[in-house]
């Protein structure tokens, strides 16, 4: 019986042992696990830095080609003293209770063509 007590006590230290040594490999890969984490979240702040900066770049060109073009409006933070109504008088509207369409106004441009192709289809009817 001593004999069996003596195995149970070496078979409790030896699990005790593995039991150690797995904790010690769990603790590692934790840390492992973080330091991968950490340089995980430094690469996409770094990539999200990048994109925004990319993105500022593209939309000022965009900006800068629509100006020159004169398809989109202005920006308020860098609108000249132009009056663009009074420069350009069909902008300007009919009366206080219609909307006031600035130069390129893209939304504008469309329905005016609806209603040119609108007006085209009736005539080309009328005189068939």
């Amino acid at each position: 019986m001593s004999k069996m007590v003596q195995l149970v006590d070496e078979m409790a230290a030896r699990l005790k042992q593995i039991a150690e040594a797995e904790q010690t490999l769990v603790r590692a890969l934790g840390e492992a696990l973080n330091r991968v984490d950490h340089k995980l979240l430094e690469d996409v702040r770094g990539i999200a830095t990048e994109h925004e900066s990319r993105r500022r770049t593209i939309l000022h060109e965009l900006q800068s080609l629509a100006n020159r073009i004169g398809a989109f409006p202005v920006p308020h933070e860098t609108v000249t003293s132009v009056d663009y109504a009074a420069t350009v008088p069909h902008l300007a509207p009919a009366n206080a209770n219609e909307p006031s369409f600035g130069a390129g106004d893209w939304r504008q441009a469309a329905s005016n063509i609806e209603d040119e192709l609108d007006l085209f289809c009736r005539k080309r009817a009328v005189s068939n």
